[in-house]
Parts: structure tokens; sequence; C-alpha cells
């Protein structure tokens, strides 16, 4: 009795999840192309390693989540095509992307903003002050 129920249930709920990945698989994908070919970018230059998303990442760089509400998307470009030199350094720039993929990677920078992030990053306080 206690198999036979363990086996229907088992079957019950491989069917519901075989059905709730099928139906999700058909949903309309809410990233742009643009967007998507930024995050490949992102991916391919290993951005990671420096900056962080979401609070994922290295913290060596800005955290990137809502960057595109500090600074407009043409300077954000401009940055990524002629980059300055990074701080502290006195000679090392950061790396320089071809127009196309700058664009690309504010895209997806764009995209990353209009996820709600509930509060991330949190804002610096200073001691003492209340939540």
């Amino acid at each position: 009795m206690k198999l036979r129920s363990f086996l229907i249930l088992s079957a019950c709920s491989l069917v519901l999840f075989a059905a709730v990945t099928l139906l999700s698989a058909r949903l309309p994908v809410p990233i742009s192309q643009q967007a998507a070919a930024g995050k490949r970018v992102w991916q391919k230059h290993n951005c990671v390693s420096c900056h962080t998303l979401f609070g994922n990442g290295g913290y060596v760089g800005e955290d990137l989540t809502n960057i595109v509400a500090k600074v407009n998307p043409p300077q954000l470009v401009q940055y990524l095509i002629q980059p300055p030199v990074m701080r502290p350094n006195r000679y090392r720039h950061h790396p320089a992307l071809k127009r196309t993929e700058a664009e690309n990677v504010v895209s997806y920078l764009e995209y990353v903003h209009t996820i709600p992030t509930l509060g991330w990053p949190p804002q610096p306080q200073k001691a003492g002050d209340e939540p």
C-alpha cells in the first residue's frame, strides 16, 4: 500500500514537473537580442571578475546593477570605447570595447536595471543612523 501510494505520487509529480517545464519554455523571453548579445560580451570579457551585479561578482569595480540610473547610456558607451586610467593605477586602462560591443553591454545593463532588486545595492549609512 505504501509503495503503491509512493509510486502514484511520484508519477503525478513527474507529470506535473514535465508540464510546468514545457509551459514555461513557451513563455516569451523578455530580454532583447541586443541585451542578450551584451550579456555574452559581459561573459566573454569576464566583467564579473571585477564588477558586481545583484551583489554577485568581484568587488574591485563598482556595482553595476543600477548604473544606468546614475550615468546616461551614451556616456557609458563612450566610457567603454575610450576608457580612462583606472584608479588607483596610473597607467592601466579599463579594457576597451568596440562600439557595437559597448552598445550591447549598455543594453544589457539597461535590462538589468529593469529587474526588481528590492533595494539592492544597499545605500551607505553613517554609524548610528537608524535604517
